[in-house]
């Protein structure tokens, strides 16, 4: 059947017995299908190999119609979700940070669409109203039932919008000590190996904050989803993942990944990560001189804006210290803690400085 034979049948619902089947474990909801030329309003009964099952509303006479997800996309539906007054005055008592007020109503009218997230691709309020259940049990400190809505979302189908609010999440559990949960958490966000790249910029974000909260494990975990990824942000991500990788005290890693990286001009965006990862690897072998090379290198082709820069001009202390030229050391970390004050490098640079450690 064409999709066009199938638009026709929409308008005779109310008359044409079409197909017959049972719902098995969903509940039936109210549904608003919007094409670009007309609205429809059905039951969503299940979803069945691909395919929206509906049914006319009113009472059930066991009409069912099968619209096929993939005709649905090509033809720019969108599917809303029809809620009572109920659920938006519970969203209303959310945005007055009532949130004890609003979780009975909202779990009761989101928790049955957590049957139908395999409609994540279509444009509509599915993925709003789940990410404002999330929020609601978020408030209210009920984690394992946050993490049990999250992990129903199929990241490859949500928008970036969904993927945000579940790393989102993963903080939210780190800050509340929920540490089982968030494992579960993460390993479900880093249970998928290929990704959309709006998903792929999402995780890039998450990464690095991860990364610059010192959490390089799991900074890690997903840099190397990225990097497994074609995309912009692939040769980036490779980087992190070899520095990630010697933070986690690697002995090989990080060699293997930089020794795999296509040969990089010094107008690359990570020419400069690339020198401080390699001089972080001779101060640890205890080549100071190269070291201190790749360093220097590294702080031509780099800029204050870089978010590796000061931990470059901490390094770049360090080893003038090792070289035995402790004006420039004590000039270079106390640049650090001028320009970077609030940075975990300037806080060691002037550990080093009140200590006398040079």
């Amino acid at each position: 059947m064409n999709f066009k034979f199938r638009i026709l049948f929409l308008t005779l619902l109310s008359s044409l017995s079409l197909w017959s089947n049972e719902a098995m474990g969903t509940s039936e909801l109210r549904v608003q299908l919007q094409y670009p030329t007309q609205v429809n309003d059905f039951i969503l009964t299940e979803v069945e190999n691909g395919s929206l099952v509906l049914r006319p509303v009113g009472r059930d006479v066991g009409s069912r119609v099968y619209l096929e997800l993939e005709d649905l996309k090509r033809a720019r539906v969108v599917l809303n979700f029809l809620f009572p007054k109920e659920y938006y005055d519970a969203i209303e008592q959310m945005e007055l940070r009532n949130a004890s007020r609003a979780l009975p109503a909202l779990r009761r009218h989101s928790s049955p669409l957590l049957d139908y997230l395999a409609l994540s691709s279509l444009p509509g309020n599915l993925q709003p109203a789940v990410i404002s259940y999330i929020d609601v049990l978020s408030a209210t400190g009920e984690w394992k039932d946050a993490v049990d809505v999250a992990m129903r979302i199929p990241i490859p189908d949500s928008s970036p919008q969904a993927l945000r609010r579940i790393g989102k999440l993963a903080f939210e559990l780190q800050e509340n000590g929920e540490a089982a949960e968030l494992d579960r958490l993460q390993n479900y966000i880093t249970s998928y190996e290929t990704l959309p790249r709006e998903q792929l910029e999402v995780l890039m974000d998450l990464g690095d904050q991860w990364r610059e909260s010192g959490e390089y494990l799991k900074a890690y975990k997903l840099y190397r989803i990225i990097q497994s990824n074609e995309g912009p942000d692939q040769i980036q991500a490779r980087l992190w993942v070899a520095y990630c990788s010697f933070y986690l005290g690697h002995k090989i890693v990080p060699r293997v990944f930089l020794d795999t990286l296509p040969d990089m001009e010094t107008s690359d965006p990570g020419y400069s990560l690339w020198e401080l990862i390699q001089a972080r690897i001779r101060i640890e072998n205890g080549d100071f001189t190269n070291a201190m090379r790749m360093v220097a290198e590294g702080k031509m082709y780099s800029s204050a804006a870089d978010p590796w820069y000061p931990e470059l001009l901490h390094t770049l202390a360090i080893l003038y210290g090792e070289l035995g030229l402790t004006e420039a050391s004590v000039s270079a970390h106390r640049e650090v803690s001028t320009l970077f004050p609030n940075s975990k490098w300037a806080a060691e640079s002037l550990s080093i400085l009140d200590n006398n450690q040079i």
